[in-house]
């Protein structure tokens, strides 16, 4: 039934953008407003088509939904005069926003932060005029308190990790001061010095999750960090995990984490915190190759994990996942190094 009012859904949309300029431009308008109108008037919808993926994505009913939507962007393309890669391309963002534009941390801010990252998606792949960047990802970024690969101190850091343990064992109702105490070893004044109340305990958790999962992709990406000097080492690094036939197990907890985030109104700040921590591994390397600054950085690593981190679940109701996973990961590099190598 749900899959079904999405179909209606979506046709209020086509009667809605018909008039849009027949452009990238309109096509990027044309996203915007099927994100912002998913997320708020769609939005019993929404949470209950990432809860569908979250069960199984690409699998019954997650699969078909997926579909309805790949379909959608898809039409979209031919309409404003773009090739059938960039109505996938405009999927694999769609589904990124679609979940992380749930948020309600602070709308007006992570509406014109999502402007942002619309309009340099359609500029850098779908060939949209250049507009000059305003800055809201990176005020979000800043506000929601997102930290640089490194920074949280190691007492902290140990404690979260034994509340994330917690967690995986006895889910948020579990999650108490004494419960991590125990599994961390410490005393429970150890753990109320970082995380005095339990609203910040499970910020920490996921603050600090979403440190591990930094950790996790430094260590296991072929090369490291530090290894990629070039644009082929660069990608080489970024396929290997979003290439794969099971999405890679970060992306898979970080979604599992903004949803608990989702749920509880009060966790709504730590919610942002993951939102805005997407590109925080690839930033450096992607500066150091292409000489990018600070501000640049933000935006293109911000925007392109976004769409790596994705891929999977948009080719996930695809007759053959993994020609489509890798003719998209083409597509994004192609543009990305063309545009980059011209700055």
């Amino acid at each position: 039934m749900a899959v079904d009012e999405t179909r209606a859904w979506l046709d209020l949309r086509r009667a809605e953008i018909v008039l849009l300029p027949g452009s990238p431009d309109g096509a990027a308008w044309a996203l915007l407003h099927g994100l912002r109108s998913w997320t708020t008037e769609g939005r019993r919808l929404a949470l209950l088509y990432q809860e569908a993926l979250a069960a199984g994505a690409g699998e019954g009913p997650a699969a078909d939904w997926t579909r309805l939507f790949r379909d959608f962007w898809l039409e979209v393309a031919e309409r404003f005069g773009l090739a059938p890669i960039d109505g996938r391309l405009m999927h694999v963002f769609f589904e990124s926003e679609a979940l992380y534009h749930l948020s309600t941390w602070s709308p007006a801010l992570e509406d014109a932060a999502l402007s942002d990252t619309v309009e340099h998606f359609a500029h850098v792949w779908l060939g949209a005029p250049f507009r000059p960047w305003r800055g809201a990802l990176s005020q979000a970024e800043d506000a929601s308190g997102t930290r640089p690969h490194g920074s949280a101190p190691p007492a902290a850091m140990r404690i979260a990790k034994a509340a994330a343990e917690v967690v995986e064992d006895k889910g948020l109702a579990g999650l108490t001061h004494r419960a991590v105490a125990d599994r961390a070893g410490v005393t429970t004044g150890s753990v109320t010095h970082h995380f005095r109340s339990i609203e910040d305990l499970v910020a920490g958790v996921i603050r600090g999750q979403v440190q591990v999962l930094t950790e996790e992709a430094v260590a296991n990406a072929p090369p490291t960090i530090d290894e990629i000097l070039t644009p082929a080492r660069l990608f080489e690094a970024l396929r290997f995990h979003s290439a794969g036939d099971r999405p890679a197990s970060p992306a898979i907890r970080r979604r599992r984490l903004f949803l608990a985030s989702v749920r509880r109104r009060e966790l709504a700040a730590a919610g942002a915190v993951i939102r805005y921590s997407h590109g925080g591994t690839v930033r450096d390397s992607l500066s150091r190759v292409f000489k990018l600054s600070e501000g640049d950085a933000r935006l293109y690593s911000g925007v392109l994990s976004r769409l790596l981190a994705a891929i999977w679940f948009a080719c996930a109701g695809d007759e053959d996942p993994r020609v489509t996973r890798h003719a998209l990961i083409d597509r994004i590099e192609a543009a990305l190094t063309a545009r980059l190598t011209r700055l």
